[in-house]
C-alpha cells in the first residue's frame, strides 16, 4: 500500500482521523523506517480539537515518532477576511506546512477524496484544471494513499487495530464536500459501483492533457511585484484555453492557489477585451482592472481617506505625504525639466482636486481628469499623483508631464523635479 523513497525526509500531516492515522501506521511499520515526523494542527473550530491533537501526540510517543503541535485561529481569520471556516482552516494549515523542514509533506487524501474533489470543481463551474482533481505529487506535497480506496483504509485500520478519532463535523451536510460524500456519491454508486475509480481515471487523463497545454502558457512577459501582476493585453490575443492557463500560473505565482474558478478567468478575459478602466473583484481581496495596455491583478488594500493637504513649492527636498520631492538645478535621471522662473510664488505641492485644468506640453488646455484618461493613467493611481499647482492651474504632474507654460525656453533657468 505504501511506496516511498526512504532516502527522503517526510512530514506527516495527521489529524487523528482514520485516514491520517493509517498513513502514520504505514510509515512507522515500514522497513526500513523512513526519516519522518508528525505535524498536527489545532484550528480551534471544534471543542474536541485539542484532545485530538493530544491523541495524535500520545500515539506518536507510543510509536517513538516525533510530533509537533501547532495552533491556528481559523474562526478569527475567517471573520477578519470574510472567508468560510473551511477556506480559512486550509489557508492557515498550509501556512504551517509550507514552513516545515522536510523534502515532502504527506497528506492522507485517498481515492474517494479525489472523486469528491472532481465533482466539487465540476459543479462549481471549474475548468480542466479543477477537474484534474488531486495530484499525487504537487511541489513538496505528497499523497501516498491517493490511489487507495476508503474501504481498504478502513480494513487496514480494523485488521491492525489502528486507533483513530471521529470528526463529528464530517456528518454536517451544510458543508458542500460532506453533502457530496454523504448523499451524492452513494447515489452515483447505484449507477456505477466503480464511480470513484472512474472519476480518478478521468482526473488522471486530464492531468496528462493539462501537462501538454500548460507548456504553451508562458508568463515570462508578465510583470510581477508584491501582491500584483501586470499582464500585457497582447497575451489575451492567444486562444482562450492558453489564456486561462496563463492566468492560473499568474495566480499561482501570486500565492493564490484556491477559490479562483473558471468563471473568474472568464471575467478577467472579458475585462481585457473591454475599454480601459473596467475592473472586477476577485477572491482573497484581489482586483483585476484594465489598465489600457495591460490587465493588472492586484491586492485591494484599504485606502486611507483622501486628505486635502498642500505644501508651499520650494527648491530642494520637501517631504510630502506621498514621499520626498526633490527640485534641483542638477540633472537627474527620469526627472521632468521645467523653467523655474515660470513657477508663480504662490505655487504649491498637492494632489488633484475637482476643477483642475492642465495645459499639456505643446499646447491645448483640458480638464486634468480628461488629460489623465488620455494618458491612460489608471484611475486608482490618479489620486496618488503629486502636483505643482497655482490655484486650479496644474503646472507639473510629477512623473508624468509639465504644462506648456513652464517649459524651458532658457537653459539657464532649467530645473529638475522628481519623487525620490
Amino acid at each position: 500500500m505504501l511506496k516511498i523513497d526512504v532516502t527522503k525526509k517526510y512530514a506527516l500531516a495527521v489529524s487523528g482521523g482514520v485516514d491520517s492515522m493509517v498513513m502514520l501506521h504505514l510509515f512507522a511499520s515500514h522497513l526500513p523506517r523512513p526519516d519522518f515526523f508528525v505535524v498536527t494542527v489545532n484550528h480551534h473550530i471544534r471543542d474536541e480539537a485539542q484532545a485530538d491533537c493530544e491523541f495524535v501526540a500520545n500515539y506518536c510517543a507510543k510509536l517513538g515518532v516525533e510530533c509537533q503541535i501547532f495552533d491556528v485561529d481559523a474562526p478569527n481569520y475567517a471573520k477578519q477576511n470574510k472567508l468560510s471556516l473551511e477556506t480559512s482552516a486550509r489557508i492557515l494549515r498550509y501556512g504551517v506546512l509550507e514552513k516545515l523542514d522536510c523534502d515532502y509533506v504527506c497528506l492522507a487524501h485517498h481515492q474517494r477524496d479525489n472523486a469528491e474533489t472532481v465533482l466539487l470543481h465540476l459543479i462549481r463551474g471549474s475548468g480542466p484544471n479543477g477537474a484534474q482533481g488531486i495530484k499525487k505529487y504537487n511541489g513538496k506535497y505528497f499523497r501516498p494513499l491517493l490511489n487507495v480506496s476508503k474501504e481498504q483504509i478502513n480494513d487496514y485500520a480494523k485488521q491492525r487495530q489502528v486507533p483513530f478519532v471521529v470528526d463529528q463535523t464530517n456528518d454536517d451536510d451544510s458543508y458542500t464536500r460532506n453533502y457530496l460524500r454523504n448523499n451524492v456519491l452513494p447515489l452515483l454508486k447505484n449507477v456505477s459501483p466503480a464511480v470513484e475509480q472512474n472519476l480518478a481515471r478521468f482526473a488522471n487523463i486530464l492531468q496528462q492533457d493539462e501537462a501538454f497545454f500548460d507548456q504553451l502558457a508562458k508568463i515570462d512577459q508578465v510583470i510581477f511585484a508584491q501582491d500584483e501582476a501586470k499582464i500585457p493585453l497582447y497575451l489575451f490575443d492567444q486562444p482562450e484555453p492558453i489564456v486561462y492557463r496563463l492566468l492560473k500560473k499568474t495566480f499561482d505565482k501570486l500565492g493564490v492557489f484556491a477559490d479562483i474558478e473558471y468563471c473568474h478567468y472568464q471575467a478577467i478575459y472579458d475585462v481585457a477585451k473591454n475599454a480601459g478602466g473596467k475592473q472586477i473583484n476577485l477572491p482573497f481581496g484581489y482586483v483585476a482592472v484594465n489598465d489600457y495596455d495591460c490587465v493588472t491583478i492586484y491586492k485591494n488594500k484599504t485606502c486611507p481617506k483622501k486628505e486635502n493637504w498642500q505644501i508651499p513649492f520650494t527648491v530642494g527636498k520637501t517631504t510630502t505625504p506621498l514621499g520626498v520631492i526633490e527640485v534641483t538645478a542638477d540633472s537627474r535621471d527620469d526627472a521632468l525639466t521645467f523653467d523655474l522662473t515660470k513657477i508663480p510664488q504662490n505655487a504649491i505641492f498637492r494632489t488633484r482636486q475637482s476643477g483642475d485644468v492642465f495645459c499639456k506640453f505643446g499646447g491645448g488646455t483640458k480638464s486634468l481628469k480628461d488629460y489623465l484618461i488620455d494618458k491612460k493613467i489608471p484611475q486608482r493611481q490618479r489620486d496618488k499623483l503629486l502636483l505643482v499647482a497655482d490655484g486650479k492651474d496644474v503646472l507639473i504632474i510629477c512623473g508624468v508631464e509639465i504644462a506648456d507654460k513652464v517649459k524651458v525656453t532658457d537653459t539657464n533657468n532649467a530645473y529638475y523635479i522628481k519623487l525620490i
